[in-house]
């Protein structure tokens, strides 16, 4: 399967702007271009000499940025937002899903490919690995089983959240088998205020008077 298909994007892109976090050497990028999305703008933290190759032979932007940091803050919204191979390599992956989601369009889509951890258990749960224990990179730090990924989907503002491919496990971590999956949803909320941008706190849990606040917000 060719990632395209593996991670559901569209056939068509004619009208949509498109945004690939994690672009690498923008090969997704200049598919996109091909596809009829205008603009489409790649992100990574990283660039090489493919990368500038690739720019040169497709019409696409791409900003050498670090997705979390502020800056990221006054990229403007698209229709389609993708990220592949990101999510592992971040310390807190609900914080970057907020922030790809505020990226996205109220009613757009949000594409994730990422490891996935396939094992006993259903309830949501992601696997740490310190050091360098999944496939020897140091540089990963969390995979989520598919009940936790669709659920952090599902807080961050998406819905018709679904699985588009699940390749087969490469790696064992302890009980779970490592394997790789991609899902989309739909943007059913999204940034409307430079305020919303910001990684959000849950604020029924911070009181707003002296006392100490419980679950539901309630001071006591």
């Amino acid at each position: 399967m060719d990632v395209w298909s593996r991670d559901g994007l569209p056939e068509r892109l004619e009208g949509l702007s498109f945004i690939d976090v994690g672009c690498w050497e923008g090969g997704i990028c200049a598919e996109a271009v091909t596809r009829g999305a205008s603009p489409v703008l790649g992100v990574d933290y990283c660039t090489s000499p493919h990368l500038k190759m690739t720019m040169e032979r497709s019409n696409f932007s791409f900003l050498q940025l670090d997705i979390l940091s502020e800056k990221a803050l006054q990229l403007p919204e698209f229709d389609i937002v993708r990220c592949a191979g990101v999510l592992y390599h971040v310390e807190n992956p609900l914080s970057l899903l907020f922030r790809l989601r505020k990226l996205g369009k109220l009613g757009g889509a949000m594409h994730i490919e990422t490891t996935v951890a396939i094992g006993p258990s259903e309830h949501p749960l992601m696997i740490f690995h310190p050091g360098d224990t999944l496939d020897e990179n140091p540089s990963n730090w969390w995979t989520p089983n598919l009940p936790c990924l669709k659920e952090m989907l599902a807080i961050v503002g998406l819905v018709d959240i679904e699985q588009t491919n699940l390749d087969q496990p490469s790696w064992q971590a302890g009980d779970y088998a490592v394997g790789r999956v991609s899902v989309r949803g739909r943007i059913a909320n999204g940034a409307d205020s430079l305020s919303d941008k910001i990684l959000p706190r849950r604020p029924s849990y911070m009181p707003q008077s002296a006392g100490q606040g419980n679950r539901h917000g309630v001071v006591r």
